[in-house]
């Protein structure tokens, strides 16, 4: 499937739905698209999980759709991981996150002295 498509089947086009939902982004290549929270508006991982539930719920048929079709789908929470940091969503968080019925992964960079890179820079 490409991007055009998955961006269609997941109602990303130019909607004002889609752009009333301030801090969320999309990314997309071929046969990819990422959604994701600008840490900017919303300080928090809880925060930015239910932005992109509030976001992908009136969008799980189509998400279903997808997983149905073979794509890969999930949630992944990524970020830099600072020495003794630990990571709280609640617990309507991990509720909205499995109502979706997608995996949720994460993917943490250790804080190396360097720059922070964003860790979905690879994306795109």
């Amino acid at each position: 499937m490409d991007s055009a498509a998955l961006t269609a089947e997941l109602q990303l086009g130019d909607s004002e739905e889609f752009s009333s939902f301030e801090g969320v982004g999309f990314s997309s290549g071929p046969g990819w698209v990422a959604l994701t929270v600008d840490e900017r508006r919303s300080k928090g991982v809880d925060e930015q999980a239910v932005e992109l539930i509030a976001f992908l719920s009136p969008r799980k048929p189509a998400l279903d759709a997808l997983k149905k079709a073979g794509a890969s789908v999930k949630v992944d929470v990524s970020g830099v991981a600072e020495p003794g940091s630990g990571l709280y969503l609640s617990p309507d968080v991990l509720a909205g996150l499995a109502e979706l019925g997608v995996p949720l992964t994460f993917t943490t960079v250790r804080a190396s002295g360097e720059d922070e890179e964003d860790p979905l820079a690879w994306l795109g």
